[in-house]
């Protein structure tokens, strides 16, 4: 196999939407950028899920939003379903509906312009290590062997972790994502017969007969009589595959009779809290392989660009100092919990609570307003419940012979919520009070789950 050797300032495996603005972001820095996808060019960016973002994310990272083809519909809210369908919260919010491919690529050819080099059909999965440290990857095109050397290495290769799983296993940054943490994702682009009412809400309906352990969506293209249909299923949990509930209970449904398939897929989708540490000697994760999703609904491209964001500062930083160690590339993991890990963390927590409630739960909290919509749009968007509106409602639903225990659970749950936004505003400014700090955030999760689960 013949071999050539490249020299770069960063490179980044896997070209999804949180590789893609890692390279953004560094080629506007004026760093020379390698970004390398197994994908070719028309599939970039291509993963199932349910293709919504908010409209906030882009206020936050300073990209354009999504715009031409890169646009399948405009978002005004959430329509959220208690299991019996007879209850509905409408939850306020803009976002989009956005073709992933389309976005993808843009991000891509602004980034190019801006001197990145892009390796489609590339498959690199063999870092570099030298000295202690990532220093490259090697990687295989057409047959032909490349040698990518670099001052670091961005792993964004989503749950494959392609780089990150092949590093020494006591390093921090190698942490295993278990079953039970994520979702196994199904999802159809159908287009349907008769357009749907109020395309601009998704729709999101909670079951476990359905989809145990998540839920399933339909969120309308609204620009189209398409729709993106779809469910996440608990991992690790001994469930059939989320196809055969689809067309078990899914498309059965009126709204999708004599609809057609037009795209099908599936992805692994982690929902819990971010790894230990995104960044170690040489190496930084972004995206699904940094775990920056959503634990509650599995939304990850805002998070993912955040991430990125957070490693093109922390590798600027480290550029200026030449120290592209832990130490080095240290302030990725403070800007990430600053920018999201806090609350994704916070989330986690809310996570664990919610996969072990009970159809009959979750009825009973929705139907009686447990917590209402400006509740719920409030805890996504901080992590934080409201503890003050539980504990009004707890004193009257006692006093009506209601179910307390749920309520005082939902305490629990905000408490210990708080206790983790908590530890994470405490995380270490150095790599050397890292093993500290995670036996903290381990005993903590210990404690939540004797506390709930008693």
């Amino acid at each position: 196999m013949s071999s050539s050797e490249r020299k770069f300032d960063v490179v980044i495996v896997g070209a999804g939407v949180g590789g893609s603005a890692a390279a953004w972001y560094l080629s506007r820095m004026g760093y020379s950028v390698a970004l390398v996808d197994s994908k070719p060019w028309n599939r970039v960016g291509d993963k199932p899920c349910g293709d919504a973002i908010g409209k906030h994310h882009f206020e936050e990272l300073g990209i354009d939003p999504p715009r031409g083809e890169e646009l399948d519909g405009l978002v005004k809210g959430i329509l959220l379903y208690s299991p019996s369908e007879e209850v509905v919260l409408r939850i306020e919010g803009e976002g989009y509906e956005i073709n992933r491919v389309k976005f993808t690529q843009r991000l891509i050819r602004e980034a190019m312009d801006r001197g990145a080099e892009y390796f489609d059909s590339t498959n690199a999965s063999q870092p570099i290590i030298e000295d202690g440290a990532v220093k490259g990857v090697i990687a295989v095109r057409n047959g032909r062997k490349i040698v990518f050397r670099s001052h670091a290495v961005i792993d964004s290769s989503g749950t494959s972790r392609s780089i990150v799983r092949r590093l020494p296993s006591d390093w921090p940054i190698n942490d295993p994502l278990k079953a039970e943490e994520a979702e196994i994702a199904f999802r159809e682009i159908r287009e349907l017969k008769e357009p749907i009412d109020e395309p601009e809400y998704i729709r999101i309906y909670v079951n476990s007969k359905i989809a145990p352990g998540g839920y399933w969506w339909n969120f309308p293209k609204s620009n189209t009589n398409l729709t993106n249909v779809g469910l996440g299923v608990q991992g690790g949990m001994g469930y059939d595959h989320p196809r055969t509930y689809m067309y078990k209970y899914i498309l059965t449904r009126p709204e999708f009779k004599n609809s057609r398939p037009v795209e099908i897929g599936g992805a692994l989708v982690p929902t819990r809290r971010p790894p230990y540490t995104m960044a170690w000697h040489g190496i930084m994760v972004v995206g699904d392989a940094g775990y920056a999703v959503n634990p509650i609904h599995g939304g990850g491209k805002g998070s993912a660009m955040l991430s990125a964001k957070a490693a093109a500062m922390a590798f600027d930083k480290a550029y200026e100092s030449g120290d592209f160690s832990a130490k080095g590339l240290w302030l990725m993991n403070k800007l990430y919990i600053d920018f999201y890990g806090a609350k994704q963390a916070s989330l986690d927590i809310f996570r664990i609570f919610l996969q072990h409630l009970s159809d009959d739960d979750i009825e009973f909290a929705l139907r009686k307003r447990i917590m209402k919509e400006s509740d719920l749009y409030e805890t996504s968007s901080t992590g934080k419940i409201n503890k003050r509106s539980i504990s009004d409602k707890l004193s009257r639903l006692i006093a009506a012979l209601g179910r307390p225990s749920l309520l005082f659970k939902l305490i629990v749950v905000a408490d210990y919520m708080d206790k983790v936004r908590s530890l994470y505003s405490q995380y270490p400014d150095t790599p050397e009070g890292l093993r500290a700090w995670m036996s903290k955030l381990d005993e903590l999760y210990e404690s939540f789950r004797r506390s709930i689960f008693k």
